[in-house]
């Protein structure tokens, strides 16, 4: 084999895996099912839920999520002890290989704390979602009554 065939070679084989290593690092979920919920008058927080899928081979981490309707977001689980629901907080979100997670009430949601103006039912509200790989991914979710 000639020197430039061997760089040539070597070049197409760091492109390969330069291909394979951004896929993976720039994958995008795809969000199905996004919705906020209004809360009732007065209440201070509202709760967002979205089926998330992630078509690569590598895991993706949600770490935090910001939007400009709400001072704060949070990742919480909602669990039943002894009949009593328990909301905890998650430090952050993994979306498996090539599988889904679901926010849904009464398990996994999105927090919406200190809301700037009242939400209302038809807004769209605009969510970022800030991945470990330092990526962020914008979505938008509908305010509804009820999933319906």
């Amino acid at each position: 084999m000639s020197t430039g065939t061997f760089k040539c070679w070597c070049a197409s084989i760091f492109g390969i895996f330069a291909l394979l290593y951004c896929a993976s690092v720039f994958a995008e979920l795809r969000i199905e099912n996004a919705w906020v919920k209004l809360a009732p008058p007065g209440a201070r927080a509202n709760a967002a839920y979205v089926q998330l899928y992630n078509s690569s081979d590598a895991p993706v981490v949600i770490q935090s999520l910001s939007a400009t309707c709400c001072a704060e977001l949070m990742l919480h689980r909602t669990r039943y002890v002894n009949d009593k629901a328990i909301m905890e907080h998650l430090d952050q979100l993994i979306v498996p290989a090539n599988g889904k997670i679901t926010l849904a009430p009464g398990g996994m949601h999105i927090m919406l704390l200190g809301a700037r103006k009242p939400l209302q039912q038809g807004e769209q509200i605009e969510l970022e979602l800030h991945f470990a790989s330092g990526q962020q991914q914008t979505i938008h979710l509908p305010v509804k009554a009820d999933d319906d």
